[in-house]
């Protein structure tokens, strides 16, 4: 936990006694928020804004970033021009079917590495027309072009997680030897249990050479992206794809943020990422996509370090007690609002805060038309409001 001091994590000894043995290695960020997550309903972003958005996701740490899929416009190759150019510590890598005229687009922009698809469920393929013999002889050809053409591939199965099993080996295998070096599991539809992922990158593992990276691409349609990708990491998955808020298509993508948290704080893998830009990055993606989150988000959201209930507040002294980890480690304040449910701290603490002198038979008639501002209006009461209810008992 290289930006983590031991002093900022409260999370007792649980989790210490059940992982005991052999610590996780920690596994590298791929970061798709400027393809897959673009593909969130609604979203576009042009050049510069991608550009800008690289910049962010390189400044966190990840140490890959997946620019785009030329293919899909001339935008996205300007885009991944841009990036290219743009002198980033991560590696820049493309996205194409497995189609030559997209690898040749890859190839053309003068990027070195590139992700491969082709469906692998039965599914997909039938709602592409397409058959095994298809899949099979497109994954070969344009691996094998790709490598002619100076591209590192990592080829990306498609709805892996719903595939035959047996099928499913004999793609990866054939990418295998059309000369794929890296290989991702990709649960498209988000429909793995964490047991799943991980029996799957270790069934995975046997069809290549001992140390071959495997990637875990997750989505989140039940709510498990970030558990699987911590499973995939712990079955030995070396890299882990996803994307800032988790944006993307459906449910969403893995969420990296939330992922590089849970690996850094409770796991104690050095991840490289940078914590306390997590939050400002997600404030510059939510402005830029258009799109609001919960205030009760993990990581991000606006009510983590924000306590409004009276038991709680009168803890606020000892962070500790109510919070899992420091703020500090997001680079974000803590603070007490008033509302419905606040109590006779939240009140003393307040009122300390604005520099209001009361003494306790005034504080307890302020309390009580906190409580009946807050009711009335079916919101918090404001500084500004709390100062005037503060003066009307002078």
């Amino acid at each position: 936990m290289a930006n983590i001091k031991a002093d900022q994590v409260w999370t007792g000894d649980l989790n210490k006694a059940a992982l005991d043995g052999p610590k996780m290695p920690a596994p590298k960020f791929y970061d798709t928020t400027l393809r897959d997550g673009e593909q969130a309903v609604g979203v576009v972003f042009d050049p510069e804004e991608k550009l800008s958005i690289a910049r962010i996701v390189d400044s966190l740490g990840a140490a890959r970033i997946e620019a785009g899929f030329p293919r899909v416009s001339e935008e996205d190759a300007q885009a991944i021009r841009m990036i290219s150019k743009a002198g980033l510590s991560a590696e820049i890598w493309g996205f194409s079917r497995a189609l030559a005229p997209d690898v040749d687009a890859v190839a053309e922009l003068g990027l070195k590495a590139c992700v491969i698809e082709a469906p692998v469920a039965e599914g997909k393929m039938k709602a592409l027309n397409i058959t095994r013999e298809t899949v099979l002889n497109r994954v070969k050809t344009s691996i094998e072009r790709a490598i002619a053409l100076g591209v590192k591939v990592a080829y990306f199965g498609v709805d892996a997680t719903r595939a035959d099993l047996g099928f499913l080996e004999t793609v990866y295998k054939t990418a295998r030897d059309a000369g794929a070096s890296e290989f991702a599991i990709v649960d498209t539809m988000g429909i793995a249990v964490p047991e799943a992922v991980s029996f799957l990158v270790k069934r995975a593992q046997g069809w290549f050479d001992r140390g071959t990276p495997i990637h875990f691409h997750g989505h989140n349609d039940f709510g498990l992206a970030t558990a699987n990708s911590l499973a995939a990491a712990k079955a030995g998955a070396q890299w882990i794809h996803g994307t800032i808020d988790g944006i993307g298509e459906r449910g969403g993508n893995a969420n990296l943020p939330e992922i590089a948290m849970a690996l850094e704080i409770l796991y104690g893998c050095d991840c490289g990422y940078r914590m306390e830009k997590i939050r400002a990055a997600s404030e510059y993606l939510r402005k830029t996509a258009k799109y609001s989150l919960e205030p009760w988000k993990p990581v991000v959201g606006d009510n983590l370090f924000v306590r409004e209930t009276g038991a709680v507040s009168a803890q606020f002294h000892l962070p500790h007690a109510i919070e899992p980890y420091s703020a500090a480690i997001l680079d974000t304040p803590r603070r007490i609002v008033v509302g419905k449910k606040s109590g006779a701290a939240s009140i003393d603490i307040k009122c300390g805060e604005l520099g209001i002198d009361l003494d306790k038979e005034r504080k307890t008639e302020l309390l009580a038309k906190v409580k009946a501002r807050a009711i009335a209006s079916k919101s918090l009461v404001s500084d500004e409001d709390f100062k005037k209810l503060a003066a009307s008992l002078e």
